[in-house]
């Protein structure tokens, strides 16, 4: 496949699943854990794993700049998602049109969420940037399975501590929206879904290897 080919795949599918991912977080899913019971995860976390798949296959074959130049793209695209919905939001309603009160309550969410993603991508996706190019010139691009797993299971722990943090216990005592959760809630809420996330990076290594194979074939 031509290298300007995969930069584009893997920049628009990077960028997409991040936006895709938070709007799908407005929904909370159930997931039973052997040994935790229950655990309630936001429903995008399969399309961040996608994103962090794109975004390693991005420093694999374009280098750290280049991805860390998508991942502020991706930060800005965000941030006019979200305007973008507020403003549909604002917009009056057509007088035949029921489901306003279902879209505000899908789409709305609340100050602390929304910060605390922007500022959870931004920090975590350039970690796993940073990792996975580091990764890769200290095993001299061997052992592929490493740099993947090991970026992304540090990164994603990183956004979930920095996600749940921020969004439900720092910036809703600032008065940002909802009510702060402390202690072994947080603590809870954080483990719960970190192993969820862990899963999905080990996951991930699957396709991140079909991917490299069909990138590289001869052809």
């Amino acid at each position: 496949m031509e290298t300007e080919d995969t930069r584009a795949i893997f920049t628009a599918v990077f960028a997409g699943s991040i936006v895709l991912a938070n709007v799908l977080a407005a929904k909370l899913t159930w997931i039973e854990l052997p040994g935790l019971g229950g655990v309630a995860v936001p429903a995008g976390f399969v399309a961040f794993g996608v994103a962090y798949l794109a975004s390693d296959l991005l420093v694999e074959y374009h280098g750290k700049e280049y991805a860390a130049t998508v991942v502020n793209g991706t930060v800005v695209t965000l941030v006019i998602a979200y305007a973008l919905v507020f403003l549909a939001i604002w917009m009056p309603s057509a007088p035949f049109y029921g489901g306003q009160d279902a879209f505000v309550s899908t789409l709305g969410g609340s100050a602390s969420i929304i910060l605390a993603s922007v500022v959870a991508l931004a920090f975590a996706q350039h970690l796993d940037v940073r990792l996975f190019a580091n990764l890769k010139t200290r095993t001299a691009g061997r052992h592929r399975w490493l740099r993947n797993c090991g970026s992304t299971a540090v990164s994603q722990g990183v956004d979930t501590i920095v996600f749940i943090t921020l969004g439900f216990a720092i910036f809703p005592a600032l008065g940002l929206g909802g009510e702060p959760t402390w202690g072994w809630a947080l603590v809870s809420i954080v483990a719960g879904q970190y192993i969820v996330k862990l899963l999905v990076a080990l996951i991930d290594t699957l396709p991140f290897y079909a991917v490299t194979e069909f990138v590289e074939r001869p052809a």
